[in-house]
């Protein structure tokens, strides 16, 4: 079975419920979760963080683009 939401608390709850597998950051592992040290290692991947040209000059836009990098170490 295969379960895929846009909704992350779907997923949690699924996860906690002992219904799925999924992958988590750390940081969002709750108690009701087990981390599972037995599967394969994720394969490299891309994060990406696309603006419009017109958010160039938000600071907030790019606040948020900095924490990202910061959260993400990209």
């Amino acid at each position: 079975m295969v379960l895929e939401s846009p909704s992350n608390q779907a997923i949690k709850a699924c996860v906690e419920a002992g219904l799925a597998v999924s992958l988590i950051d750390r940081s969002g592992v709750t108690e009701a979760m087990q981390i599972l040290n037995d599967l394969p290692e994720i394969a490299e991947h891309e994060i990406v963080f696309l603006r419009p040209p017109a958010s160039q000059t938000d600071e907030a836009v790019s606040l948020l683009a900095q924490a990202m990098q910061k959260y993400f170490r990209v």
